[in-house]
């Protein structure tokens, strides 16, 4: 467990402690960039803030096919059996939920660390029955090299305001 700590906060906090981010960046294909005739350049990115030992705070965002975009964020928990250690975030993007209404286990998405990408994976059924992302974006299996790791003190589209 500690080499995953290690390794995360050596990814988070390789800068002052004014600057605990992280920021990963990949350009998309252009089947998955954007409509037809629109020269924007779409972009996916992991973002992880440290609020403490245990807790960090994710920004994803991932572009699929037809311009679609996942956006996920919040709180994640370090957790796992050492050598196997993520950071865990329940989504809850199921809207019978604020009805009342449980469809069952709850989405989870786990980020995963290691020395030469973060990669996402989810709790595919669970994320299904609560239509995470409406379906459009498969957040499970993306994989951000640690070379799309973007410099401190660059523009990143990580935890950007974004308006809806």
């Amino acid at each position: 467990m500690w080499a995953f700590v290690t390794g995360l906060l050596a990814a988070c906090l390789a800068v002052p402690a004014a600057a605990q981010t992280a920021c990963y960046v990949r350009a998309e294909t252009p089947a998955a960039a954007s409509a037809p005739g629109d020269a924007r350049v779409a972009q996916s990115h992991v973002g992880l803030r440290r609020k403490n030992d245990k807790l960090f705070e994710l920004d994803i965002a991932v572009t699929g096919s037809n311009a679609a975009v996942c956006n996920v964020g919040g709180v994640a928990r370090l957790s796992g059996d050492a050598g196997k250690e993520a950071l865990a975030m329940v989504v809850r993007p199921d809207p019978l939920r604020s009805k009342g209404v449980r469809s069952g286990a709850l989405c989870h998405v786990y980020v995963h660390l290691t020395a030469t990408a973060v990669e996402l994976r989810t709790t595919r059924e669970a994320c299904k029955a609560q239509a995470l992302c409406e379906g459009k974006v498969e957040l499970n299996g993306q994989r951000f090299d640690a070379t799309s790791r973007l410099p401190d003190g660059v523009s990143a589209p990580c935890f950007e305001r974004r308006v809806l």
